[in-house]
């Protein structure tokens, strides 16, 4: 070693090197590869017994000290990258200017293109599968070029001005340069509004494209699936975008991402799935026409965002067109209450049963059987998430209620976290989407929340402003015509739990009353169901059932025992104990005022009960 390069070296040694470069996150014992699209940390920087500096990419990329870094990063000799050093450690005396320092990041497009010569014309043709005359175009154009010869691509500042080179390593992975460049989409030709516009993740799928059809305006090539969201705001007004997606899980990442970054429609050409993309589709032969074919054949995946006065315009109608309106009827699920696109509860105190009368359900609705009175009508997708139960006592339970049937899907929170680490709290708009996304998925058209206090973490229930954090995606699954049951607890009055605005919106709520602390079998789950809010679905009264679920001790099967409870007898009784006020009652049988009401007047009617002031008081001899 020269005495320049040892005292260069003292001056500027490898970490400080790196930080003058920009990259100082790198300049340590474990860090990503500064030259490799680095998913671990497979890079170190470390100080021998010696003093002397070194670096090691683990993946392969290289070693040594800081002329070896310099060769790399630059991509130059060893003799430059050892006058670049001395320069810019000034130990060779001579004092490096702030335009030969600005010289290791500058980038001369013009010379990466003309050092594109017309034998790199004809490789990337017969590389490719392009046409000769296609390729000529691209460099006339300025669309391609050398950088450190290496095939490369402009990226243009939104000026138009190119302001970095995107170009492939000989191990087939992408760089930057400078390092740190924006990335931004090439857009090739003119972006017109109205017009089609040709949406690529990769040059070489939406330059095959352009050689093929001839299309020279309306492209837009992300650089990678991860850059779907960078369309954001490039398609114009009134333009149908086009997407070439890739037959992978990353492309249909991108795809996502494109439509939820565009206004207009999206629709996806589809590209034969024994061929990943379009570039190899047409090596394998594909031709202009059936590249037309799949361009007219698209499918929409994402219709056009209209506006607020297109939308109002389609969607006001008068009380004529309203009485004439064709409108699909929604479903029945269960009985004549339960419809498609519902949202009801289930509520009662700790203990009582309400995930036993929940599975139950959820049972019956997945393979369109009978639960105690209430009939099944066709088997539906059900996506039961319980946020409470372990998982081995679900399993049981469904065993016993032979609940074993590819309709009935469970998403149990502890299943989840040991898999993914995650939690679920259903006040999460990104977990709400999820959850929806995998309903339509799935097609799932009813949903069980099991239950609200385990699943709407950091929801204050009292609040009403609060139930917003989840109240308009419950109105988003009702159009979407999924239903939703919603396990909850009782309040110390009886009552659901925390503000009544949740009940604004729901279809119906049952409540359930524990009957097994009156009862000789005190097996299981005993207690009455009965409906606090009416359902909408029919103008008949539901009858109030009394419910027995017993767990046979030996083979685990569970019996559902199910018959008409005798609330009229209850509520007889209860007068005959001096309990004579409307509110007493209530009380008592754990029911709503509306509904003792609604028994005094049956007795009122049938003659055996009148109201004395607020009192209700048995007729003598009528009963």
């Amino acid at each position: 070693m020269s005495g320049d390069v040892r005292e260069a070296k003292r001056k500027l040694p490898l970490p400080a090197l790196i930080h003058i470069l920009g990259l100082g996150e790198h300049a340590k014992k474990s860090a990503r590869c500064p030259f490799h699209d680095d998913k671990r940390n497979s890079f170190s920087v470390w100080r021998n017994g010696a003093g002397a500096w070194f670096f090691k990419c683990h993946a392969g990329c290289g070693e040594g000290d800081e002329i070896t870094f310099l060769e790399l990063h630059e991509r130059i000799p060893n003799n430059e990258a050892t006058k670049l050093f001395l320069e810019m450690s000034n130990a060779n005396g001579a004092t490096l200017s702030a335009s030969k320092r600005r010289s290791t990041s500058a980038l001369d497009w013009r010379a990466c293109v003309e050092a594109f010569t017309e034998k790199h014309v004809e490789h990337l043709a017969k590389w490719r599968g392009y046409s000769v005359e296609f390729c000529s175009w691209l460099k006339e154009n300025g669309l391609v070029g050398l950088f450190n010869d290496c095939i490369a691509f402009p990226v243009h500042d939104p000026a138009g001005n190119v302001v970095a080179a995107h170009y492939r390593l000989r191990d087939g992975s992408w760089r930057y340069y400078p390092q740190g460049a924006k990335v931004r989409p090439l857009v090739i030709g003119e972006l017109v509004a109205g017009e089609p516009v040709h949406v690529f993740e990769s040059q070489w799928d939406g330059f095959d494209y352009m050689d093929k059809s001839g299309e020279r305006d309306g492209i837009v090539i992300t650089r990678g699936a991860s850059n779907g969201a960078l369309v954001a705001g490039l398609i114009p007004e009134g333009s149908t975008v086009y997407v070439w997606t890739q037959n992978d899980d990353a492309g249909e990442n991108w795809q996502k991402d494109i439509c939820a970054n565009t206004k207009g429609t999206v629709k996806r050409a589809r590209i034969p799935a024994l061929h990943k993309d379009l570039n190899v589709w047409t090596r394998a032969g594909a031709t202009p026409g059936d590249l037309l074919h799949a361009m007219q054949s698209a499918e929409v995946v994402s219709e056009a965002e209209k506006s607020w006065m297109d939308a109002l315009n389609e969607s006001v109608v008068t009380s004529n067109e309203l009485r004439d309106l064709e409108l699909v009827p929604r479903k029945k699920l269960l009985g004549d209450w339960f419809c498609e696109g519902d949202l009801g509860f289930i509520f009662a105190f700790r203990g009582v049963g309400k995930t036993w009368l929940a599975l139950a359900i959820a049972q019956a609705l997945s393979t369109g059987s009978k639960l105690g009175d209430w009939p099944g009508h066709a088997p539906v997708k059900v996506l039961y998430i319980d946020g409470e139960m372990p998982p081995d006592l679900m399993r049981s339970r469904c065993k016993g209620l032979e609940a074993g049937n590819d309709n009935l899907q469970f998403l149990n929170h502890e299943i989840l976290f040991e898999r993914s680490g995650k939690v679920l709290n259903i006040t999460n708009g990104e977990i709400q989407q999820a959850i929806t996304e995998k309903c339509i998925a799935s097609g799932v058209k009813v949903l069980f929340l099991d239950n609200l206090s385990t699943l709407a973490s950091g929801m204050r229930e009292n609040e009403a402003d609060s139930w917003e954090l989840v109240n308009s995606w419950l109105l988003d699954l009702r159009r979407r015509k999924i239903a939703v049951l919603i396990v909850h607890h009782a309040g110390r009055s009886g009552e659901m739990r925390g503000t009544s605005k949740r009940e604004d919106n729901v279809f119906w709520i049952i409540a359930l009353d524990d009957t097994k602390k009156n009862a000789d079998d005190k097996r299981g789950a005993r207690f009455i169901s009965r409906f606090t809010k009416p359902s909408r679905n029919t103008q008949e009264d539901v009858p109030t059932y009394e419910w027995h679920f017993v767990t046979d001790e030996a083979t685990g099967t569970v019996s559902i025992g199910c018959k008409l409870a005798q609330t009229m007898d209850v509520f007889l009784g209860l007068i005959e104990d001096g309990v004579t006020e409307c509110g007493q009652i209530a009380q008592e049988m754990k029911i709503s005022p509306a509904t003792v009401s609604r028994f005094a007047k049956k007795g009122i009617d049938a003659g055996w009960l009148k109201k004395e002031g607020r009192e209700y008081v048995l007729v003598p001899h009528e009963k």
